[in-house]
């Protein structure tokens, strides 16, 4: 509320007239012809789509990408702060997240480093507190950079609604602000609560539970998201609808992807294109663009609210007709002015908040009894911690349904409702709610407590956790940080294709071989990569082949199949090739081969020119192949076996690359591919699983490059005492584009504020 005001004050009121119609504007995200803008609720171009990437608005500001580098504007399309992050996040209780040097840190709105930029992985704020990863793992934080509890964790997601996810000695669940689990589960994936229930995925469908844990809305979706403003978003027989908390469907699944509500609105894509429906499921902007509200709260309240204070006080300095014009400037003098400002704006909140926050559709949740006060969630506000006796709690919430809410009054708290003060009645009893007394609205003291003392009181859900389960979770290779830390994203790529292949197991297929001329870690590389296809980059499972240890054949015959699947997409297919393995050179043209596992070194007859590949992969028209070969091509691969075994080591011919083709190389022509063996991968692939990890899959493709190769040339000299050198060859109709390309540029539209 306090930057609402402030922003007010430093108007003029020589200047209200003619601005306050432009910066009135309800402003979203848009995309078209590849590019972004902002447009208004009727879907005029307010500021002209000429951004390579576009947040929403939030306290004021929104980010952007221009020419590579994000910076803040305001809605006049003004930068406030140039365009010189690598990245950037919305502004949040007065900090945003950007990146400099590969690395995040906290600017606040003048682009002053409250935190240098040194972190890996790093949240935004949320009532004081955030979460940062360090060598340890996910800590949590307050606003001085303090740790709220001392322990890390292997996996953590900000608290929401009082309880947090995390992961903790291979242990999943939820803990309590104290560190106190609260849930243990054995569920796939879990997120955060959001208006008391959190979504889940049991094998390959989605539900949700309650702080109980127990599961409330059977896991019967194929994907959805979380509840806001009364309903979820869920996809049910390949289409997308909204769901209320009883599992009934409110707006039928019809739509290609949809996301959360906000303000009464949400965005949802059809036919190929974004729009945004109301919550009767009619059009607000008909489906025309091919992005909408990119990482999208809808409508702003912030806006709305501004609009209302404005409109109000235009009217309120204007001079009256029978006022005279001494008494007219004692009115409107600086000291009235903003006496009225503030009225007017508690009114703005008041009126806003009756259409929004839905006392009738409130649910209690979790009872904190060393405090004897309540989680109660309201639609459309900030959850709060409601006072109730110990001795009334079990009838309170056993009879819910009867409890009066009301007498409320309001702040705003980043783009929701807070509510400062309220009222509960319950038989004749009085319960009364003041936000000074809710220490989740408050700062929290740092705490140190010990996980050493909770064995005695963990709550335990009706699932345990059994033989296959634990025997599933234990891998022997392949457990560094980039394996267990896999970033999931709600963007579902359906166009893009892959065939990932690991070679590394060469001795078993060639009997004249002993084990050294393996390549250590190739099938673990090929496997991780997968995952983060799925899980960060969105690209459906069905859309993978993977082939580990992978012959002549099996290599041939799937790189053809990915090629006639671009044919029958016509067009709009993005293919990816992975390789881990053998490369070598031909003796007598140093063109460079790809080794299947049952080829000899010694003859190459039936090994895969690389040549070849490319041509396959491009003969028929694509939208991209992206190509990542963990390989090298000198007759030397990672622990040198095709050397021994050729006596060879060659300078490869490097092939031409044309069509659509861009191919990311672990090393120069001349050099080896070399293993990170703390890591468990190839060194090539760690920082390329590295990039994804940190960025949850936002890097462009020139960011990727730039932080795959200069981390690979540092830690190679280190680590192997050799130099490796990664690179990136480009057809020439992308010379000039690449750099700006990623992986899911057409459908990464966040589900979360």
């Amino acid at each position: 509320m306090k930057k609402i005001i402030f922003s007010i004050f430093a108007i003029s009121i020589l200047t209200l007239n003619s601005s306050f119609a432009q910066a009135s504007e309800y402003l979203m995200p848009a995309k078209k012809y590849g590019k972004w803008g902002f447009i208004n609720k009727n879907g005029d171009w307010i500021i002209s789509s000429k951004y390579e990437e576009a947040y929403y608005f939030s306290e004021g500001l929104a980010a952007v990408k221009y020419f590579g580098n994000w910076g803040y504007i305001d809605r006049m399309g003004e930068w406030v702060l140039q365009p010189e992050y690598r990245n950037a996040k919305p502004f949040k209780e007065g900090l945003a997240c950007a990146m400099k040097y590969n690395k995040w840190g906290y600017i606040d709105k003048k682009g002053t480093w409250i935190f240098e930029p040194k972190l890996n992985v790093v949240s935004s704020f949320s009532d004081g507190k955030a979460i940062i990863k360090n060598d340890d793992g996910f800590v949590f934080i307050n606003r001085d950079g303090d740790r709220i509890l001392k322990h890390s964790f292997e996996r953590a997601l900000p608290f929401a609604e009082g309880l947090a996810f995390v992961i903790y000695n291979g242990y999943k669940g939820y803990i309590e602000r104290n560190g106190n689990w609260l849930i243990k589960h054995d569920y796939e994936e879990a997120y955060s609560f959001s208006e008391g229930l959190a979504l889940i995925r049991n094998g390959k469908n989605y539900g949700f539970i309650n702080q109980r844990g127990d599961l409330v809305i059977k896991a019967e979706f194929e994907d959805a998201n979380y509840f806001r403003e009364g309903l979820a978003a869920v996809k049910k027989n390949d289409k997308w609808g909204y769901i209320n908390q009883k599992s009934e469907f409110v707006i039928e699944a019809r739509f290609d992807a949809a996301f959360p509500f906000s303000n009464n609105f949400a965005v949802v894509k059809s036919g190929g294109k974004f729009g945004l429906i109301n919550k009767n499921g009619y059009w607000i902007i008909t489906p025309n663009y091919s992005g909408l509200g990119r990482y999208t709260r809808a409508l702003s309240l912030e806006e709305q609210i501004e609009k209302f204070v404005k409109t109000m006080y235009s009217d309120w300095q204007l001079k009256g007709e029978f006022e005279k014009t001494s008494t007219y400037m004692s009115r409107v003098s600086e000291e009235n002015r903003g006496s009225q400002i503030q009225e007017i704006s508690t009114q703005a909140v008041n009126s806003l908040a009756k259409r929004y926050v839905k006392y009738d559709q409130s649910a209690i949740g979790l009872y904190e009894a060393d405090y004897e006060k309540f989680n109660v969630f309201i639609p459309g506000a900030k959850s709060i911690m409601l006072p109730v006796p110990l001795e009334y709690a079990k009838e309170v919430k056993d009879n819910w349904n009867d409890v009066w809410l009301g007498n409320p009054t309001y702040t705003l708290s980043g783009d929701k409702f807070l509510i400062t003060s309220l009222e509960a009645k319950y038989k004749g009893q009085r319960f009364y709610y003041d936000i000074s007394q809710d220490f989740h609205t408050t700062a929290n003291p740092t705490l140190d407590l010990s996980f050493d003392d909770i064995t005695y009181n963990i709550p335990q859900m009706n699932i345990l956790r059994s033989s296959h389960a634990l025997a599933s979770s234990l891998t022997l290779i392949g457990q560094s940080d980039v394996d267990v830390d896999i970033p999931v994203t709600s963007t579902k790529n359906k166009k893009t294709f892959a065939l990932v292949i690991g070679n590394e197991d060469y001795s078993s297929f060639q009997m004249d071989l002993n084990t050294d001329i393996n390549v250590d870690f190739a099938s673990i590389d090929a496997k991780t990569f997968k995952k983060y296809l799925i899980n960060t980059l969105g690209v459906p499972n069905e859309n993978i082949t993977l082939l580990i240890n992978a012959t002549a054949g099996q290599m041939k015959q799937k790189i053809a199949r990915l090629s006639a699947i671009a044919e029958a997409y016509e067009g709009e297919a993005k293919l990816i090739f992975y390789y881990a393995g053998h490369g070598l050179p031909k003796e007598d043209t140093n063109e460079p081969y790809l080794i299947p596992v049952d080829v000899s070194s010694s003859n190459l007859d039936y090994a895969l020119k690389l040549e070849d590949v490319f041509s396959k992969l491009t003969e028929n028209k694509s939208e991209r192949v992206t190509v990542f070969l963990d390989a090298c091509f000198s007759g030397g691969a990672r622990n040198q076996g095709l050397v021994a075994a050729r006596g060879v080591r060659i300078k490869p011919k490097s092939p031409y690359v044309k069509g659509n083709l861009i191919v990311f190389s672990a090393s120069t022509e001349d050099q080896t591919a070399y293993p990170y063996k703390e890591k468990a991968h190839g060194i090539f692939t760690y920082y390329l699983l590295k990039g994804l990890q940190i960025s949850n899959g936002e890097m462009s493709y020139g960011e990727l490059e730039d932080f795959i190769r200069t981390n690979v040339m540092r830690k190679s000299v280190l680590v192997n005492n050799k130099v490796q050198s990664p690179e990136v060859k480009v057809s020439p109709i992308f010379e000039y584009s690449w750099q700006d390309m990623r992986f899911t540029e057409e459908e990464n539209l966040s589900s979360s504020g």
